[in-house]
C-alpha cells in the first residue's frame, strides 16, 4: 500500500510540475501592482464591465493591485475569478495553473480510494466522443450538455457538434449563459447577450449556432432572491414552458454549467434542473457531462481522479468510456447518461490546439508591429464600429505571444478588424484582414 501511495505521489508531482502561468500573465501582474490603473472599489468580484463597456484587462488590474484584500476576504473566489479572467483573454495555460492554486493535498485515505476506484480504467474501452454522442442524440428529443465556465475547451467541443445535431433535426439551442431579462430574440453577440457570452469561444459558439439556423433560447432564472433549488426549478420550468408554447415536437440542445444537468440529487438539500425538468415535462433528457473528466477537474478530488485515471488508461482525443459496450460513469454516481473524457490540452505557439473548434477556425499569425504592443484582438468587420467597440465581443484575442514574437489567433473565414492594445488597454492601431 505504501509503495502504491508513494508512486501516486510522484505521479502527481510529475503531472503538475509543468503547469505555470504565462509570461503575459506575469508581465501584467508586475505592471498592475505598480499603480491603480482603474479606480479601486469595494466589491470582491473581478468584473469585465468598466464604464458601461467590456474591458478585458480590468479584472487583472483589480486582482493584482488589491490582491491582499481580495485574498483575505475570499481566497477561493479570488482564484476562481482570476481563472475566469484568464479564460476571457484566451490565456488557457494560466487558467490551468490558477486552478491548481485552490487544490489542496488529499489525505492518504482519499488517495487510496481514488487509486482503487480508477482500477476500473484498465477494463475500459474508449470510443470516439463525437461518433458515440451522435449515435445517442439521434433518437433524443432533449439533449443536455454541460460546461465549466472557465474552460472554453467545453464550448469549443459543443460547437463542433452543432452541425451534425442540426442535421438530426435539432433547431433550438437553450443556453444558461444568455441574458433572460429582455424580450428580444438572440440574433447576435455583444455586451447585452450575457456575461459569459463575452468570452470569445462562447461568442463563436453562439455565432456558429446562428449561422447554422438555430434559434437561441434563454432560460436562466431572473429572480435573484430565489434559493438554489428554486433557481433549478425555475430553469426547468422555463425550458418546459418554451417547448409547450413554441414547439411541442422540438428537438433541443440545452447548454448549462456544471451540475445543473444531473438527473438525480447527490443530497437531500439540492435537486438539479435536469431532475426537475424530467418530472415536469415527462421527457427523459440525454445528459452529457464534460466537466468532471477534464484536466484539473472541478475540484481537488476530480482533478486527482482524472490524472490517476489517464495514467492507467491514456487518451489522445475526446472519448466516452465504455464497458460491455455501455457508457459508464467513472465515479460510480450515475447522475449523467454519458461522461466525456477530454485529453490534456496540447499547445502550439502558446495557444491551445482545440481553439480550431474542430477545424472551423484556422491559426492566423499577427506580427507585433508596435513596440508597446501587449494584446491583439480580432473583431468581425460587420460587428465593428469605433463607437460600439466596448460593447463588441472579439472572435479571438490573446496577450500571449509565441517564441518568435508573433501572436497567434484562431479565426473563421471572413473579414476582420485587428485591434492592437498596450497594457493600459489603449488602442495603438487597427488593421483590416481577410481570412480565406
Amino acid at each position: 500500500m505504501r509503495a502504491g501511495l508513494l508512486s501516486l505521489f510522484f505521479l502527481l508531482i510529475s503531472l503538475g510540475s509543468f503547469s505555470q502561468v504565462s509570461d503575459g500573465f506575469k508581465e501584467l501582474k508586475t505592471f498592475s501592482q505598480q499603480k491603480p490603473i482603474i479606480p479601486a472599489d469595494s466589491s470582491l468580484y473581478l468584473d469585465l464591465y468598466y464604464q458601461k463597456g467590456l474591458h478585458y484587462l480590468s479584472p487583472f488590474y483589480k486582482a493584482f493591485y488589491q490582491r491582499d484584500r481580495l485574498i483575505k476576504a475570499d481566497t477561493a473566489l479570488y482564484y476562481d475569478n482570476l481563472s475566469q479572467a484568464a479564460a476571457f483573454v484566451g490565456d488557457y495555460a494560466s487558467v490551468l495553473a490558477l486552478e491548481k492554486e485552490t487544490r489542496v493535498s488529499p489525505d492518504d485515505s482519499t488517495k487510496l480510494e481514488i487509486n482503487q476506484l480508477t482500477e476500473l480504467a484498465k477494463e475500459i474501452v474508449y470510443t470516439d466522443a463525437h461518433k458515440y454522442l451522435l449515435s445517442r442524440t439521434r433518437n433524443s428529443r432533449v439533449v443536455m450538455l454541460n460546461e465549466a465556465t472557465n474552460k472554453p475547451l467545453h464550448r469549443a467541443f459543443a460547437a463542433s457538434l452543432l452541425e451534425d445535431l442540426y442535421k438530426q433535426g435539432f433547431r433550438y439551442l437553450a443556453m444558461e449563459m444568455l441574458d433572460n431579462t429582455g424580450s428580444n430574440a438572440v440574433t447576435r453577440v455583444n455586451l447585452l447577450t450575457g456575461y459569459y457570452c463575452a468570452e470569445p469561444v462562447a461568442g463563436e459558439l453562439i455565432r456558429k449556432a446562428l449561422e447554422l439556423g438555430y434559434i437561441l433560447v434563454p432560460y436562466e432564472d431572473n429572480n435573484t432572491r430565489h434559493t438554489p433549488n428554486q433557481r433549478e426549478y425555475a430553469q426547468a420550468h422555463n425550458l418546459y414552458d418554451f417547448l409547450q408554447k413554441k414547439d411541442t415536437t422540438a428537438k433541443m440542445l440545452v447548454y448549462a454549467s456544471y451540475a445543473h444537468i444531473e438527473e438525480g440529487a447527490r443530497s437531500d438539500n439540492r435537486i438539479p434542473m435536469a431532475a426537475y425538468f424530467k418530472i415536469i415535462s415527462g421527457i427523459d433528457p440525454l445528459t452529457i457531462d464534460q466537466t468532471e473528466m477534464t484536466e484539473s477537474g472541478n475540484n481537488t478530488y476530480t482533478s486527482l481522479f482524472y490524472e490517476t485515471w489517464r495514467h492507467k488508461n491514456p487518451l489522445t482525443s475526446s472519448v466516452v468510456p465504455l464497458k460491455n459496450e455501455k457508457a459508464i460513469d467513472p465515479f460510480g454516481f450515475n447522475l449523467y447518461d454519458i461522461h466525456i473524457i477530454h485529453p490534456p490540452t496540447k499547445f502550439t505557439n502558446n495557444r491551445p490546439l482545440w481553439m480550431s473548434m474542430g477545424g472551423w477556425k484556422k491559426e492566423i499569425p499577427v506580427e507585433p508591429v508596435y513596440k508597446s504592443l501587449f494584446m491583439v484582438q480580432a473583431y468581425y468587420d460587420k460587428e465593428y464600429t469605433d463607437a460600439n467597440l466596448s460593447k463588441s465581443v472579439p472572435a479571438d484575442q490573446t496577450y500571449t505571444d509565441a517564441a518568435n514574437g508573433y501572436y497567434y489567433l484562431y479565426l473563421h473565414k471572413g473579414k476582420y478588424k485587428l485591434v492592437y492594445r498596450d497594457k493600459e488597454y489603449a488602442i495603438l492601431g487597427t488593421k483590416d484582414i481577410v481570412v480565406y
